[in-house]
């Protein structure tokens, strides 16, 4: 039973699918982050180091005077943090500026003509920073001037945080777009299954025509086993039907004929026609009794059960099966006999099903081929990797023109009323045809000879 709990084929699709995709969405944002952020501080650290050599050189005009109030405010509007400087000329001599820039990491050197960019804080606030020694050839400035430039961080942030969240909303709006595309691609890419699923349900009992709709090639196997399963179960039930009419057109004639006999000892005028009576009934339950028995096995020999198969010694259910038979050949004055071969014939079949078709095999020659005072033999032998079964008796024999008509259900040679059912030897045939073997009628010059043949195991092949 299907459990309604699964995920559908198409949510499946779907979350493997559009899952990796925002995993990669999540990757490709601390990415973008990372990204936004080196592009913002590369951005406003080159506007640093302008604005860094800006003021060298307004010092250097002014000689060492405070910058212009104009110039810092054009700088600060341009970069939007505020600006603070610190001169120092050579020899450490301090010119212009704060005087309490934020020193730079224990460890770090000032090259020359190269900018150095560091973090720190200044007055509580984080600040990033940038030292150039610039030689500045002066009658008061002579010699490696250092300046150092500081701004707070706010902006370059909010540029990142700006930046990263135009990244962001345009991977989402991806991602969501994608994830529409998904769905509706897997909505018409799954559409050839809900077509399946739709002739599959128009199937019936009585519809089981194979399905020819277009499919994808992945889906063509799953056709064909479902095709498959609608001609076994086409055959199964063909078979039931055939059974249950066969059976009830057999079994309509045994039981009129016993209700007629119950009816006469009823109304029998005497105790001994009522004896009489009484034992035609006995004989005609006996009889549909055994019909019910064959038709039972002719079931089970057909059935799935019947594939249970074993290697079993065919042989020795020969001869178990003929020694219950030796009371009734007997009591027939018939000479039952068994040739047998050295060694087991091991075949691969269900044992209870061989032995019923032996059983069939010898009750038939008895019933109908061997006649007082005759012979009936059992001849066992390998030939091509096969363990061969002859029963051959003394009767009349079967007609050529029949030798394949008697295999065929309710077929009789006779049509005296002896009891026969006529599923003896189809019940044989059907047995050792789902074994792998058969039966059939050997020609003879002298009353009957069925011939039982099963494939012998592998290992008993290459002994034979």
């Amino acid at each position: 039973m299907p459990d309604g709990r699964a995920l559908s084929l198409r949510t499946r699709l779907f979350v493997l699918i559009v899952v990796p995709q925002l995993v990669l969405a999540v990757l490709a944002s601390v990415v973008l982050h990372w990204m936004a952020r080196d592009m913002s501080r590369n951005l406003y650290d080159d506007t640093l180091k302008v604005v860094a050599h800006a003021v060298a050189r307004e010092v250097m005009v002014t000689k060492g005077d405070l910058i212009a109030e104009s110039l810092l405010t054009s700088l600060e509007g341009a970069i939007g943090d505020p600006l603070f400087y610190q001169v120092h000329a050579a020899g450490g001599r301090f010119i212009v500026g704060r005087t309490d820039a934020p020193p730079m990491p224990a460890g770090r050197e000032y090259p020359e003509a190269v900018p150095v960019f560091y973090n720190a804080v200044y007055n509580g606030a984080p600040v990033r920073a940038v030292v150039l020694r610039e030689y500045i050839t002066d009658p008061e400035l002579d010699g490696w001037t250092t300046v150092r430039v500081w701004q707070t961080v706010t902006r370059r942030e909010a540029l990142t945080l700006q930046m990263m969240g135009q990244a962001a909303a345009v991977v989402a709006l991806m991602v969501a777009s994608g994830a529409a595309l998904v769905w509706f691609g897997i909505n018409r890419g799954l559409s050839p299954l809900t077509d399946l699923r739709n002739a599959v349900a128009l199937r019936n009992s009585h519809e089981l025509r194979p399905i020819r709709r277009r499919v994808p090639r992945e889906v063509v196997p799953l056709v064909a086993t479902i095709n498959s399963l609608f001609q076994r179960l086409s055959l199964e039930l063909d078979r039931r039907r055939a059974f249950i009419s066969n059976a009830a057109h057999q079994l309509r004639n045994p039981v009129a004929a016993i209700q007629a006999q119950a009816d006469s000892a009823l109304n029998a005028r005497s105790d001994a026609d009522r004896q009489q009576r009484l034992t035609d009934l006995q004989e005609l339950t006996r009889r549909l009794s055994r019909l019910t028995q064959q038709l039972l096995r002719l079931d089970a020999s057909d059935g799935p059960d019947a594939q249970s198969c074993a290697p079993v010694d065919l042989a020795q259910i020969v001869a178990e099966v003929a020694r219950r038979h030796v009371p009734a050949a007997l009591r027939r004055d018939v000479d039952l006999s068994l040739d047998g071969v050295e060694g087991p014939l091991p075949v691969a079949a269900n044992a209870v099903l061989l032995e019923e078709a032996v059983d069939n095999l010898i009750d038939n020659a008895l019933k109908y081929g061997a006649p007082p005072g005759s012979a009936l033999s059992l001849e066992l032998s390998r030939a091509r990797g096969m363990a061969v079964l002859r029963v051959r008796d003394r009767g009349v024999g079967i007609p050529r023109e029949m030798h394949e008509a008697v295999f065929d259900r309710f077929f009789r040679v006779s049509t005296a009323d002896d009891g026969g059912s006529g599923l003896g030897l189809p019940i044989v045939r059907t047995i050792a045809r789902r074994a792998g073997g058969d039966a059939r009628v050997e020609p003879s010059t002298e009353g009957c000879v069925i011939l039982l043949t099963l494939p012998l195991v592998q290992g008993d092949e290459k002994t034979s």
